[in-house]
């Protein structure tokens, strides 16, 4: 959105997120996601603590500091300091058997990365460690209950939008040369998001917090 608003007024803005569903591993999904503040832990936290020099000890020590420290960048919240560890964790374990992991089909790399990048969203979003508890308890304990009454439209929203994330080239791989009618569809899907913006329950971004 930042990127397009400022090509809207002539700004060049450097691209901050490379289809980071798409990475293969978490040290790779770190390499496309928020890539300004990976930029920035690695050059003013990671290579001065030491980076990848020392053993594997210190090198893991330096991982988990970093990605402690990013976790806490977000916010004074328990959660996001768990979110970083988690995170740091996985870098570590990487780290050390990564030579394992890149063995797989890329496919289930892609979707390993994926599922553990998916439950260090919970962390994040999750406002204590109750909630994250219930929302981690409802996504892998079933409990009987299958009613499903008006979410069968979301999930499909949701399938679609997930094999776009995954297989689909990302707004820096288009050509953006559209023709007529692309133009004039584009135009129609943006007047028509912004009547349904308009006339829907507010609902404030979410990084407006930090």
């Amino acid at each position: 959105m930042a990127v397009g608003l400022g090509s809207l007024f002539g700004l060049h803005i450097p691209q901050n997120f490379n289809s980071p569903y798409q990475a293969t591993n978490v040290a790779d999904f770190w390499r496309r996601w928020h890539m300004s503040l990976f930029s920035c832990l690695r050059d003013y936290v990671y290579i001065p603590l030491g980076g990848n020099r020392g053993g594997r000890l210190l090198v893991a020590r330096n991982l988990m500091l970093t990605m402690f420290l990013g976790g806490l960048w977000h916010g004074a919240n328990w959660t996001f300091v768990w979110w970083g560890v988690y995170h740091g964790a996985l870098l570590v374990a990487y780290r050390n058997l990564g030579r394992h992991w890149d063995r797989w089909p890329i496919t289930l790399q892609k979707a390993g990365t994926f599922f553990l990048v998916v439950i260090g969203w919970v962390l994040f979003r999750a406002d204590n460690a109750a909630m994250a508890v219930a929302m981690l308890h409802r996504m892998f304990v079933f409990d009987g209950d299958v009613t499903m009454t008006g979410a069968g439209v979301l999930l499909v929203l949701l399938a679609l939008a997930g094999v776009a994330a995954h297989w689909g080239p990302n707004t820096f791989e288009m050509k953006h040369q559209w023709g007529r009618a692309g133009t004039a569809g584009l135009a129609l899907l943006f007047v028509t998001c912004l009547l349904l913006i308009y006339g829907g329950q507010p609902a404030p971004f979410l990084y407006f917090q930090f």
